[in-house]
């Protein structure tokens, strides 16, 4: 099967857009921050995490022509097939717990550590998409 370059294309523009809105509402002590900041960084991580599924899936299914159980199992795949180190995969999918969390015990959420998280940086996350680009081209 073929990848649909569009569809990546599209997908990868989602994250890196989602990414730039998370740090730009992260650019000041989490003390500064509105409540309308605090749900968009959640809100853009929930797009982050639903787009970088949808990759997983799409390339798990395309590219290696598997058919992946849960998005996990797609992470799984791409790792197991060399499109991610270990060190990535544990990261991307602690953000698809993370989106998890988010979308159905949003109680639990802890802003602030996640606000400390993200402050870190996404590096890992672009690193794979870069990766996924270079690799459908």
């Amino acid at each position: 099967m073929v990848v649909n370059r569009d569809y990546i294309a599209k997908l990868v523009s989602d994250i890196r857009h989602a990414i730039k809105s998370v740090l730009a509402c992260t650019d000041k002590p989490f003390d500064s921050m509105s409540e309308a900041e605090v749900y968009a960084v959640r809100y853009h991580l929930v797009v982050i995490a639903e787009a970088l599924t949808a990759l997983s899936l799409h390339i798990a299914r395309r590219l290696f022509e598997e058919e992946p159980e849960t998005p996990m199992h797609a992470l799984i795949i791409l790792r197991n097939r060399g499109m991610m180190d270990d060190e990535e995969y544990h990261d991307l999918l602690n953000l698809v717990k993370l989106r998890n969390l988010l979308v159905h015990r949003y109680w639990v959420i802890d802003d602030r550590r996640i606000y400390e998280s993200i402050r870190k940086d996404f590096k890992k996350l672009l690193s794979f998409v870069d990766r996924v680009i270079e690799h459908v081209e």
